[in-house]
């Protein structure tokens, strides 16, 4: 067995991550790497920052999925132990040549994790991107949160966080497109989810306008990055970009005007911050899955930037015959429905 680092030379990333001191970084969901193989067993060092010193952390446990060969459900999927560790990633009776993707399912906000190296008894090397590349930007539904809870009273918990069955990665698969999935749970534009139903100020300390720039802000302080780094724009250009947020911005804005106005202005101010970084991209602004009331706030914004390679859409709100995953979020059957709508907007925009 010989083993490999994580980099660029070896492996393909997919979606925002940092190379560090030999270690590939994996936070956001849905991020990954991809690499060819050509033997019979591949086994990987993985690290995570989660550790189980109480026993309520036990929620917050990472995961990863192994797909092989584009199938659509992964070959396994298991959680990551505190420290760093051994996995089993693929193993065959026989030499076979084989595409392997190791998968972050769980979200940023609540573990990282890291590949040190990947051990394989033959050569590894990056697959080929796709032709199509999207990006969504989001929160706890853009995660996945919950989505495979069985009731809305179920507790969450990272096992049942699934971001591959989410409406982001439906679509992108429905589309052959690669994706890249920026969500964080309760982060808003204006004003992330506020508990104080008293508060008088937005809660802004963490939005999603202030992540947006970089690779990965969230885990710099794990290990140890003291000046932001800078996501290179350049070597990821969408064809389109879905932003799918405000569903938390409404515990703070309810229907005040001056709020509404804060709110349209935030919006605003970050889809010109999109539209700068990626100027020839497609971007499509989305809410309502759990609930819509900012979105003809949303709409208005989009009609005074004048640009038309911005558009809107609204999905529907989850109901009750279809079920409600954890803590009420949306379910695969709702996830599905969203996909289905959004897939035949791209469509109709980009002619695929």
């Amino acid at each position: 067995m010989k083993t490999y680092p994580a980099d660029e030379k070896h492996v393909r990333p997919i979606g925002r991550s940092l190379f560090r001191d030999g270690i590939r970084y994996l936070s956001w969901s849905c991020a990954s790497v991809e690499f060819e193989f050509t033997g019979t067993e591949v086994t990987a060092e993985i690290w995570t920052d989660w550790v189980l010193d109480e026993p309520w952390k036990v929620i917050f446990q990472g995961y990863l999925a192994v797909f092989v060969n584009d199938e659509p459900e992964p070959r396994r999927s298991f959680p990551i132990d505190a420290g760093t560790n051994s996995y089993p990633i693929y193993k065959s009776d026989r030499t076979e040549t084989v595409k392997i993707r190791i998968m972050k399912l769980s979200e940023a906000a609540f573990d990282k994790i890291g590949i040190a190296g990947i051990s394989a008894d033959g050569e590894i090397s990056p697959t080929a991107p796709l032709s199509r590349r999207m990006e969504f930007i989001g929160d706890s539904i853009t995660c996945g949160f919950g989505i495979e809870g069985k009731s809305g009273e179920e507790h969450f918990r990272t096992e049942t966080e699934n971001p591959y069955i989410n409406y982001a990665a439906l679509t992108a698969r429905s589309l052959g497109a690669d994706f890249h999935l920026i969500s964080w749970s309760t982060i808003g534009v204006y004003s992330s989810d506020c508990k104080d139903e008293n508060a008088e100020k937005p809660n802004d300390g963490w939005i999603m306008p202030m992540l947006y720039d970089y690779t990965d802000i969230g885990i710099e302080g794990v290990i140890g990055i003291e000046n932001h780094i800078e996501w290179d724009f350049g070597s990821f250009v969408p064809d389109v970009i879905v932003i799918n947020l405000g569903t938390n911005d409404v515990s703070f804005t309810k229907d005040i005007p001056e709020r509404l106005e804060g709110f349209k202005k935030a919006y605003t101010d970050f889809l010109k911050n999109i539209r700068d970084k990626n100027p020839e991209s497609v971007i499509i602004c989305t809410l309502g899955m759990m609930r819509g009331e900012l979105f003809p706030v949303i709409e208005s914004a989009v009609r005074d930037m004048g640009d038309s390679l911005i558009h809107a859409l609204e999905f529907d709100v989850q109901t009750p015959e279809d079920g409600f995953g954890s803590e009420n979020h949306p379910n695969a059957v709702t996830h599905r429905k969203a996909a289905e709508k959004l897939t035949e907007k791209i469509r109709d925009i980009m002619g695929y």
